[in-house]
């Protein structure tokens, strides 16, 4: 792990933080101690920029449902009008 003070970290970030894609990376600023580590960027599938369809496994897992249900191994809660009638007329 690589520690620098933060006068030398300001002199140079771009180095830095192309080291911590190797390395760990810390900053040291009076008593307190900043990690530096990188974070992949994933694509946002939605169109409002909703966070949850940042994150490839939540998109992983609404796929592998759909493939589940294309296959017939779980039944789809999709309800067709009727279905939607009757299941009211219930309440």
């Amino acid at each position: 792990m690589t520690t620098v003070n933060s006068r030398v970290f300001s002199a140079n970030p771009t180095h830095y933080l192309n080291l911590a894609i190797r390395e760990r990376v810390a900053v040291k600023r009076g008593k307190m101690l900043f990690r530096i580590m990188p974070e992949p960027q994933f694509e946002n599938i939605s169109p409002s920029g909703d966070p949850y369809w940042a994150d490839p496994r939540n998109v992983q897992t609404l796929k592998d449902y759909d493939r589940q249900r294309a296959e017939g191994k779980i039944k789809s809660h999709i309800l067709t009008p009727e279905k939607q009638k009757e299941w009211f007329a219930e309440l």
